[in-house]
């Protein structure tokens, strides 16, 4: 069996292969102990397959060969004891699909799209984070049959440490990594290594309903440009996101937002120097700040006041909140959620309806862009 995203995605790029193969030897799974892991609130011992995934479809025919940027595994038989590492979106797509992980890492913030009762029912949660170094011995300890790993290995040596575990999930390409990350591509491919495809379909084209639904509500946005990047002050400065092809200028694209031609400017680095202030021109623009400090000296500044979308009145400043980390904080004291994350490395089937009805409705709620 081989599979590609262009089944879709109007922006698909091929993640990975999935391809049947005979007489491919196991992979090994481990039984070391994990440091730093905590059971969930599942308890209860160990689940049986049925309590962790929804029935198989039978659709996806096993030995099934993972092609990845790194290497290949083996899926001997469908999988049933998931790990997920890296990303959210790793375990985004398991929720997605009703399906849970025995083992995940602790996540960021409580994230406002995740199920939490069923996050806390995951049988380890490890106190590691995406920040940490890869906790091999726990995942091991978990003893998995499949690491899903999507945009979030960095390295050969970290790859085959997963792999000596059991088969792992990655993207095919290198430059499929980042901001080029497809997670309609990846949804369809972890539900194909699932033997749920056709639930992995059904998921993507909820999610994309709900964000058509509220792209349909704001006309308003056809056509026009939009600059959306995070100013971290000191040696980090201002990042550009919506950069061509990327991830958030996508979803701003679906939802009317034309492409902005200056955003080819940032494809080799995102960062805009002060002297290339101009380029942030837009539409619309965004700009979320780390703290108070660094927006006043940002907004201080003479080229950032000349902007049109600033001096014209197109433009939302945004304030990390100090202390709510889910929130962001307007000039004059109101709160508003948090999606940045999803325009960065967080897009999937259950995070995407959240972030872009938050842009839509709280971002730019108060604009005149008619």
């Amino acid at each position: 069996m081989t599979i590609t995203s262009s089944r879709i995605s109007r922006r698909a790029l091929p993640l990975l292969a999935l391809s049947t193969v005979a007489g491919a030897a196991a992979c090994s799974t481990g039984g070391r102990d994990g440091a730093g892991a905590s059971g969930g609130d599942g308890g209860g011992g160990e689940p049986s397959a049925e309590d962790l995934l929804p029935a198989a479809e039978g659709a996806t025919r096993y030995p099934l060969t993972l092609t990845t940027w790194l290497g290949e595994s083996v899926l001997e038989q469908r999988p049933s004891r998931i790990a997920t590492v890296g990303f959210s979106v790793n375990t985004d797509m398991l929720q997605a699909l009703g399906a849970t992980p025995v083992y995940t890492i602790t996540e960021d913030v409580d994230y406002a799209w995740r199920d939490q009762e069923w996050f806390r029912s995951i049988e380890v949660i490890d106190t590691a984070t995406r920040k940490d170094p890869i906790n091999v011995e726990g995942i091991a300890a978990a003893v998995p049959d499949l690491i899903i790993a999507m945009n979030s290995l960095t390295d050969e040596g970290e790859y085959e440490r997963l792999r000596d575990i059991a088969p792992v999930l990655d993207v095919a390409t290198a430059e499929e990594l980042g901001d080029q990350f497809d997670w309609r591509a990846a949804q369809l491919l972890v539900g194909t290594a699932l033997d749920l495809e056709s639930a992995a379909q059904d998921v993507i084209e909820e999610a994309d309903g709900a964000i058509s639904d509220v792209a349909a509500q704001h006309p308003e946005f056809e056509g026009l440009t939009i600059t959306i990047g995070t100013d971290y002050g000191g040696q980090y400065e201002l990042e550009y996101y919506t950069t061509t092809g990327g991830t958030a200028e996508t979803i701003m694209s679906e939802l009317g937002f034309a492409p902005n031609p200056l955003a080819e400017n940032f494809l080799d680095d995102a960062v805009v120097s002060a002297e290339n202030t101009s380029l942030l021109d837009a539409d619309a623009l965004v700009v979320i700040y780390a703290d108070e400090e660094t927006r006043e000296a940002r907004e201080g500044l003479a080229l950032f006041q000349d902007l049109p979308p600033v001096s014209e009145g197109r433009y939302v400043s945004l304030t990390n909140s100090a202390e709510d980390p889910t929130a962001l904080v307007t000039p004059d004291g109101r709160e508003t959620a948090n999606p940045t994350w999803v325009l960065r490395r967080g897009a999937s089937a259950v995070s995407l309806p959240w972030a872009v009805d938050v842009v839509a409705n709280q971002w730019l709620a108060d604009l005149d862009l008619r």
